[in-house]
């Protein structure tokens, strides 16, 4: 029940004022405990009126580049005065027309094959690689902020993710059916801790080596150590690489890393890769890899395949 001296207002009511939707409030909720709304007379959410310039400004942040996770728990004040120090990252002219109709791809009316066709026609275009190296990362963030901002549902994120995984997996089952390669030693194998359920940084680098003629092995998301180690000695894995996300806590990235570099072989070597890698301990990055960039993998595995 809510306190009588609490001013509130209604999902609906924050919907419309701060502009997000009521699929991010809930899920700010359970991520990042806030906003937490208190109960109405008939159990209903109602959230307090003193958190929407909150939620207004760290949308207005979140337009701007920046990550939600990293915003929540600041003061008005320190918004307030982020918000006009925070320069507006530059986008290419190329780059803002592709994002654009994307979007136009994953609004409702578009047809659930909209997005696909889409996307077919940029990798038909360009081939794989470049959509890997310049498209995808763009796709990646635009798509991301619009539904933190409240502009995409989770549907759409999915339905997004899944058509990525469907083209590029097919490209790639073609490379392999039209060409028999000689695989050089460097093994990679790839996936992410548990609780991390973005593979699209682990599918990009996939990608991104296959096309280099690296064999790569994808166990997918959420592989438990011991799994990884299993699988490294099952097939002789020269690189396991992790790729872990924004959404993900710090603490449980760098438990996870410090967990596998302790029992990997030594010739092993361990690379980390996407937005929450830079959140990782000091001690979880001591001696591995910190991938920057898909292009940084590819020219790392070439010099470990050459050797």
């Amino acid at each position: 029940m809510q306190s009588p001296n609490v001013e509130t207002l209604s999902l609906s009511e924050v919907e419309q004022v701060a502009g997000l939707s009521r699929e991010v409030l809930r899920k700010w909720e359970i991520r990042y405990a806030f906003p937490l709304p208190v109960r109405g007379e008939r159990g209903e959410r109602r959230y307090r009126v003193a958190d929407v310039p909150k939620l207004t400004l760290i949308k207005q942040l979140i337009a701007q580049g920046l990550r939600p996770r990293n915003l929540v728990a600041s003061e008005l004040i320190e918004l307030q005065t982020l918000l006009s120090v925070v320069p507006v990252t530059p986008v290419s002219f190329a780059d803002q027309a592709t994002v654009q109709a994307l979007h136009a791809s994953l609004r409702p009316g578009a047809g659930p094959q909209a997005v696909q066709r889409y996307l077919a026609d940029l990798i038909g275009e360009g081939g794989l690689a470049h959509f890997i190296h310049h498209h995808l990362p763009v796709f990646n963030q635009a798509v991301g902020d619009a539904w933190a901002a409240g502009y995409l549902g989770i549907h759409a994120e999915h339905h997004y993710t899944e058509t990525v995984r469907t083209l590029v997996l097919g490209v790639l089952a073609d490379l392999r059916t039209g060409a028999a390669k000689a695989r050089p030693a460097a093994r990679v194998l790839l996936t992410t801790p548990p609780g991390e359920l973005h593979g699209l940084g682990v599918l990009a680098l996939q990608a991104a080596l296959a096309l280099e003629g690296a064999d790569c092995i994808s166990l997918g998301t959420q592989t438990p150590v011991a799994d990884v180690v299993r699988a490294v000695q099952d097939w002789d894995v020269r690189i396991v690489t992790i790729s872990a996300s924004s959404a993900l806590q710090p603490a449980a990235a760098s438990n996870y890393v410090l967990a596998l570099r302790r029992v990997l072989p030594a010739h092993c070597h361990l690379w980390v890769g996407g937005q929450g890698a830079k959140a990782l301990s000091g001690d979880a990055i001591s001696g591995i890899e910190v991938l920057e960039s898909v292009g940084q993998a590819v020219a790392q595995w070439k010099a470990i395949a050459s050797a």
